[in-house]
């Protein structure tokens, strides 16, 4: 009687024991998307007239924001303009699936804007800077780089370009020494945010990649391609594969309804041996 008792008990914990190992097996389960993506990158522009020569810039993608489109944040990171071509006037790239061209922009957003005419929160889509390509996203590279996809505010052959000087509401993270043309413009200070709608069905932020930010007012100067790339969200890059005690190959790991069904199967027959059990004890 005092060992069935005592195996009714162990069997509880067990059944509780997969019970826990289900829940944390289902938890475990990622989805396909990301919420964000984020592309950094370096470079230099050795005709800059300033203390440093050195260019840095960022692009945040997101797709959670504003459900259904793709929020994008373009931030200059590097240090201040000198001359025209230290100023961040576009950002290009490619996605890694099937191509479509139905974008639109439905908004830019530039919270501080410095120089000649300054602001916040300015409306840069209603002040008809910072566009689209003129010949369509996604259907074939763009003029004169490799990339499908872009936006901009100089023209640069690809885009309609904006009134005044080109390179006017373009990025900057300040000044340093400028010339009488960067001294004379006016600048979005630090990033500026867009919102595009037209996403296809199926999007996946994740195939977004072969980021380049683009300089100044002619694809001629200073631009380069994204060096690093960090998700905030899904997925989450996987665990390496569990190794052997021996120190053998990658042991295989079953699918996630492989388990799922092992685990149910045996907490299933868990329940019928304690049925059992209590009958006997009865």
């Amino acid at each position: 009687m005092l060992n069935s008792k005592l195996t009714i008990s162990a069997l509880k914990h067990l059944t509780l024991g997969v019970s826990a190992l289900a829940l944390v097996a289902a938890g475990q389960i990622s989805r396909a998307d990301a919420a964000s993506i984020q592309f950094t990158g370096t470079g230099t522009n050795p005709a800059s007239g300033g203390a440093s020569n050195a260019l840095g810039a960022s692009v945040l993608f997101d797709d959670l924001l504003n459900p259904g489109k793709l929020t994008i944040t373009l931030t200059n990171t590097g240090p201040g303009a000198s001359v025209p071509s230290d100023v961040l006037t576009s950002v290009f790239w490619d996605y890694n699936g099937t191509a479509f061209s139905g974008l639109s922009l439905d908004s830019a957003t530039a919270p501080t804007v410095v120089g000649g005419t300054p602001g916040t929160n300015v409306n840069l889509k209603a002040l008809d800077e910072w566009k689209l390509p003129n010949t369509g996203n996604g259907t074939t590279n763009l003029p004169g780089i490799t990339q499908n996809y872009g936006l901009g505010t100089a023209g640069l052959g690809i885009f309609q370009g904006g009134g005044g000087q080109q390179f006017n509401y373009a990025i900057i993270s300040g000044y340093d020494n400028p010339n009488p043309a960067v001294s004379g413009g006016t600048f979005v200070k630090n990033a500026a945010t867009f919102v595009l709608s037209g996403l296809p069905s199926g999007f996946d932020i994740s195939k977004l990649g072969n980021v380049r930010f683009q300089y100044g007012t002619n694809l001629s100067e200073p631009s380069f391609v994204a060096s690093s790339m960090n998700y905030t969200g899904n997925p989450t890059p996987p665990p390496p594969p569990p190794t052997g005690g021996g120190g053998g190959g990658p042991t295989k790991i079953p699918e996630p309804s492989t388990v799922m069904g092992l685990l149910l199967a045996g907490a299933a027959g868990i329940r019928l041996t304690k049925k059992q059990l209590n009958s006997v004890k009865a």
